[in-house]
C-alpha cells in the first residue's frame, strides 16, 4: 500500500469530529466517530500556532510516578481546545508522515520516527482502524482491518 492509498483510507475521517484523545505511556490515541488512530511515533498537536503537546513530552516527568509527565499534563490542560474539531483535511506524504487538520485550528502530526532497522525489526509507527461495537469478541475484532504504518512500509492486518 503506498502513501496515496493509505491517505484515501485515513481520509474516511474527513468531516468527522475528534471525539476523544488519550495517552498510554508515550502513545497518543485519537477517536473520530467509529475510527481510531493509535500513534506510537513522534506525534505533536499544534493549536493556534503553538505546540500544545508532543509524545516526547512524556520524557519530562518527576521520576516517581509514570503519570506525572508533561505529555499527560499538557493533554489534560489543552484537551478542551483539542477535542471537538471537525476533520478538514488528511494528508500523508511519501514517507508516511500523517497530518490531520481540524476546523478548530488544531493540527495533529505523526512523524515516522525510525530509519532502516539495524539492530532490530522495523517499528510500528501508527495504526488506523475502525472500532467495533461494544461487546465485540476478540475473534470479531481480529477480523477488522488495521492499517499499520512501520518505518518503511505499511501492512493491512
Amino acid at each position: 500500500m503506498n502513501s496515496s492509498e493509505l491517505e484515501k483510507t485515513v481520509a474516511k475521517i474527513a468531516g468527522l469530529r475528534l471525539e476523544e484523545v488519550w495517552c498510554a505511556c508515550e502513545m497518543l490515541m485519537f477517536r473520530f466517530a467509529q475510527y481510531s488512530l493509535h500513534a506510537q511515533c513522534p506525534t505533536r498537536i499544534v493549536g493556534k500556532g503553538d505546540i500544545l503537546l508532543t509524545t516526547l513530552d512524556y520524557q519530562s516527568w518527576d521520576e516517581k510516578t509514570d503519570s506525572n509527565n508533561d505529555e499527560w499534563y499538557n493533554l489534560e490542560k489543552y484537551k478542551s481546545v483539542i477535542v471537538g474539531g471537525k476533520v478538514r483535511s488528511v494528508k500523508i506524504n511519501p514517507l508516511y508522515d500523517l497530518t490531520i487538520e481540524l476546523d478548530n485550528d488544531v493540527i495533529i502530526q505523526c512523524f515516522v520516527g525510525n530509519g532502516y532497522a539495524h539492530y532490530g525489526e522495523e517499528r510500528e509507527q501508527y495504526r488506523f482502524f475502525e472500532i467495533g461495537p461494544d461487546g465485540e469478541t476478540e475473534e470479531e475484532e481480529k477480523l477488522r482491518k488495521h492499517y499499520v504504518v512501520y518505518s518503511k512500509h505499511t501492512e493491512i492486518r
